[in-house]
């Protein structure tokens, strides 16, 4: 599958609350993309909505490894 796709079909598993789902596209897109802040931001979201806030906050810090002038990840690791 293709990174856009992955990406994709990951943000709609997250939106209807199919967060073992989303983490499997959003794994499979970091394996395409290890570099991206935004692939790392989204399996912390995926991880915090399925109740792994401790798998949730690692992800938002690597994003933040990655851009650390992302707000977002910022606001979310903080309340965690």
């Amino acid at each position: 599958m293709k990174l856009n796709h992955l990406l994709e079909v990951g943000q709609f598993y997250l939106l209807n609350k199919k967060y073992s789902l989303a983490i499997d596209k959003f794994k499979q897109a970091l394996r395409l993309n290890p570099g991206s802040a935004l692939l790392f931001f989204y399996l912390g979201l995926a991880y915090e909505g399925g109740g792994h806030p401790e798998e949730a906050k690692e992800m938002y810090r690597k994003a933040l490894l990655i851009d650390p002038e992302y707000e977002e990840a910022k606001r979310r690791l903080h309340r965690l």
